[in-house]
């Protein structure tokens, strides 16, 4: 009896198992893997054909998220398809990522699993391109009588053997755990020809592969768009022109709290250089932000200026870091009208939520303007909830002397 009274008091001690509606003790975690940072989304074709693509590529930073924070993890291999048009080859492997080159994340962080920047080359993308060489189901019509890679009568096509601009690059990737477990999405060609599908793999669910905490979708589709060389290099004056708050309307900004109408960007002078061991398409700059000098990274891509999840160097306490973010898409501004009287700096039209650039341009010649939109206070995945204030939204305007 003394027993029983003791198992009553002290529950989580004296816990009956049998009692769970499930035994969740008793099963295998899973595992994803977030892309926690993504550094472009572009292959440049100048630095393709003028610098046989040396400082061009697809870099992710990923975390893995498994039972043993990342120490499950075995491999990461990732796969490559290519599309122009209407036209998708078959799918090739890249290379294989081994888990050792996941490390821990020093302080601080909110993250207990494993980091690792991976950079998949033009080289090693257009060694696997390569390969496929031929049409994998066949020349339409296929020859009879059909076999089952024949299936769908010229459904997938032979790489043309090289990139072009407007092309897209499609990577998938698996990761295996240490138990021999695989995890990844279907491949684009199961929608085009199943016989060339990966249905076996593909064991994710829709919260995982586009929800924004799992931010684990197992594929990504990068485009293939010129940029100009040593474009948008240089000194340029640099304004703060806008700041609001993504989270409320217009109608809310008229009443906008004065202490969110802040100048975070000064008036300033700064010097876009390109990244030294970066992407051709990544431009840094040191600026003044919140009354402390800092470096801000950005990637040109095709017109838009995204600006890759980093810390923005100002700390809330010892435990809180501000981060930099590239806005959601949008603009703001009064419906039905082209102005909003709002009491500087918040914005007085409608703006861009995104940062833009001319691709018609080299953004080398006095007066050439280039807007860098950004989301401040952003939590370290880039979920936008601010945690310091709140989130603002800040467009800065770069115009060349």
């Amino acid at each position: 009896m003394a027993l029983s009274l003791a198992c009553l008091a002290m529950v989580m001690s004296c816990t009956d198992e049998s009692l769970f509606p499930l035994p969740y003790n008793d099963k295998d975690v899973a595992a994803y893997l977030r892309m926690y940072k993504i550094t472009s989304n572009l292959f440049d074709l100048n630095d393709i054909t003028n610098n046989a693509g040396a400082n061009t590529g697809f870099e992710v930073t990923y975390e893995i998220v498994d039972e043993e924070y990342g120490d499950n993890l075995q491999e990461v291999e990732f796969y490559v398809s290519h599309r122009r048009g209407t036209g998708l080859t078959g799918e090739m492997l890249v290379k294989k990522v081994d888990a050792s080159v996941f490390a821990n994340v020093p302080e601080p962080t909110y993250s207990e699993y494993k980091r690792a920047t991976i950079r998949l080359t033009y080289a090693e993308v257009a060694a696997a391109l390569a390969k496929l060489t031929t049409d994998p189901d066949g020349a339409s019509p296929c020859a009879t009588p059909l076999t089952p890679q024949c299936s769908v009568v010229g459904g997938l096509v032979a790489y043309p053997g090289s990139l072009s601009n407007a092309d897209a690059l499609i990577f998938r990737w698996l990761i295996t755990l240490k138990d021999g477990r695989k995890f990844s999405v279907a491949n684009p060609q199961n929608t085009v020809n199943a016989a060339f599908g990966n249905p076996l793999q593909a064991n994710t669910t829709p919260n995982i592969t586009g929800g924004q905490f799992y931010s684990s979708p197992f594929t990504f589709s990068v485009g293939v768009r010129t940029l100009a060389a040593s474009s948008w290099v240089g000194t340029y004056n640099l304004t703060q022109s806008g700041i609001w708050s993504p989270a409320h309307g217009w109608d809310f900004h008229a009443f906008f709290p004065a202490n969110l109408k802040s100048v975070l960007f000064p008036n300033q002078v700064v010097t876009l250089a390109t990244v030294a061991g970066g992407l051709s398409s990544e431009r840094e700059f040191s600026v003044s932000y919140k009354g402390i000098n800092t470096k801000m990274r950005i990637n040109l891509e095709n017109g838009v200026v995204f600006v890759p999840l980093q810390y923005a160097g100002s700390d809330c306490s010892s435990e809180r870091q501000i981060f930099w973010n590239t806005p959601t898409g949008g603009t703001f501004a009064k419906p039905g009208s082209s102005t909003v009287n709002l009491v500087a700096p918040l914005p007085t039209a409608t703006i861009a939520n995104r940062g833009a650039y001319s691709t018609a341009i080299a953004g080398t010649a006095t007066g050439n303007v280039i807007t860098i939109g950004l989301d401040d206070d952003a939590d370290e995945y880039g979920r936008r909830n601010g945690y310091c204030t709140w989130t603002r939204r800040v467009v800065l305007t770069l115009t060349k002397i």
